[in-house]
């Protein structure tokens, strides 16, 4: 293994993504065209080379240790144009912002899980010495080869499949691309790489759901406002089109949800779920996107396999997914549609809070409902404490810990989610299935790791929870 540090010395970062919003945590490729300039600027040294292109060649793309950040708005300022002479007073004035990020601890690591030869790690030590800032003029900083003082944790892992942010990235070739392109012009990299985030959480014990907090985050891009009250219609769309882009007969069970027989697994399988507008002033329920959330210690391979062709062409270009829903005529599908919706696979780096996955899984002891839970059984009339109870075995069953304190409610506690009636009742199952639908706030004794899902229509976006405070307050 080898890491490089890079320290801010002024405790500021100042580098802007390509939507001019402050660039944090560094991108790989920012650091690796730094360490060019550098070599460039001093006399292209043949070990810093070799050192350089070693580094351009390692697969996977490192990993990141980065804590969070405040990120502070671009603040437009004029400054002097510097192609124009005759004085400071003289020259023409240019607006020119600046997005800053101030982060919460001033050093950063990037990690490649690959042994460096001994005349690599030489290189890459000297050419350190010779970086003096990442991003704009003002962003100082110091670099160096870390050692085993530095205690290095990554955080950010390249991960396409879960991709919660997108950063660019070095490859074979890039150290020629930059000399190419030459010092007049804007260095640029084509290669981008999806990362995502295994935040510790410090101080407090995490139990881990059934589900992998990785969610596959899907973003309208186009269609009609759909409101809470379309869940089936959407999550039903969007399962049968991950089902429809594979092979028959290889459809597996884990995404189906079904055995060969067509009876219900008993196994882990896919849950889908809608990602609402809630919790928030002028919150109205509508759907912003879908998610779906895959049973945890899944293969890579069989994600990559199935989940990959409903997300990506073969080329492995994004693909821009099309749910829809015919109208009903009588007992009948018409040619008409009732809606149609354009979806693709979330990648911002900020996206709304709706569609950010740390909004559905960061680890909390306190949980309420957005989407109503299906009782797996009706409660017994005038026995107290009957639907709780019951609650109770739907945590259990669902593989989350029991929780310590149930209550209900026919309201969500985030504004927009509406109340439990507002939702169609969930019939699946048959006509002599359970359809009594409530919303709760429960508290566990530890932390839960998200998605959390509990009751009957879990896999189908009924029964949805989002942390709140602990103050009972909306989160």
């Amino acid at each position: 293994m080898i890491a490089l540090g890079i320290r801010y010395l002024t405790g500021n970062v100042v580098a802007s993504n390509a939507a001019r919003r402050p660039e944090w945590p560094p991108h790989p490729g920012r650091v690796f065209m730094a360490m060019a300039a550098a070599y460039f600027e001093t006399g292209e040294d043949s070990q810093e080379r070799a050192a350089l292109e070693w580094l351009e060649q390692q697969k996977p793309a490192p990993a990141i240790a980065a804590s969070g950040a405040e990120l502070r708005s671009p603040v437009e300022t004029y400054v002097p144009v510097n192609d124009k002479h005759g004085g400071i007073i003289g020259r023409s004035r240019q607006a020119r912002s600046f997005a800053t990020a101030r982060p919460y601890r001033d050093s950063v690591f990037l990690v490649w899980h690959s042994e460096a030869p001994a005349d690599v790690r030489e290189g890459l030590a000297r050419l350190c010495t010779k970086v003096t800032r990442i991003g704009h003029s003002s962003s100082l900083v110091q670099m160096w080869v870390a050692g085993e003082r530095d205690h290095v944790t990554a955080n950010w892992h390249p991960d396409e499949s879960h991709a919660q942010q997108r950063m660019r990235v070095a490859e074979a070739g890039t150290l020629a691309q930059l000399k190419e392109q030459g010092e007049d012009s804007d260095p640029k990299l084509s290669r981008w790489q999806g990362y995502t985030t295994a935040e510790s959480v410090e101080e407090q014990k995490v139990i881990a759901g059934p589900f992998d907090s990785r969610l596959i985050v899907l973003a309208k891009l186009e269609g009609p406002v759909l409101g809470l009250e379309s869940t089936l219609q959407l999550t039903g769309a969007l399962r049968n089109a991950a089902m429809k882009v594979l092979p028959d007969g290889e459809v597996p069970e884990w995404l189906s949800g079904h055995q060969a027989d067509g009876t219900p697994t008993l196994k882990p399988h896919v849950a889908f779920f809608p990602l609402p507008f809630v919790g928030a002033d002028y919150a109205d329920g509508h759907v912003m996107g879908l998610a779906m959330a895959i049973p945890r210690n899944l293969p890579q391979e069989e994600l990559k396999r199935t989940v990959g062709a409903l997300l990506f062409h073969e080329s492995g270009e994004e693909k821009q997914i099309r749910l829809w829903r015919a109208r009903r005529n009588g007992d009948q599908d018409s040619k008409e549609l009732a809606w149609s919706w354009q979806l693709a696979r979330e990648t911002r780096e900020r996206p709304p809070i709706a569609l950010g996955a740390r909004t559905w899984t960061q680890p909390k002891r306190v949980w309420a409902s957005v989407t109503p839970i299906v009782l797996h059984h009706y409660p017994k009339k005038n026995r107290d404490g009957d639907v709780e109870r019951i609650l109770r075995e739907a945590f259990e069953s669902a593989g989350l810990p029991l929780p310590t304190v149930i209550r209900t409610a026919p309201v969500s506690v985030f504004a927009g989610a509406g109340h439990a009636r507002s939702m169609p009742e969930f019939a699946e199952g048959g006509a002599d299935m359970c359809r009594y639908q409530t919303h709760a706030v429960v508290e566990f004794e530890d932390a839960v790791q998200g998605p959390v899902l509990a009751g009957r229509g879990r896999f189908r976006g009924y029964g949805l929870f989002r942390p709140v405070r602990e103050s009972g307050s909306e989160g």
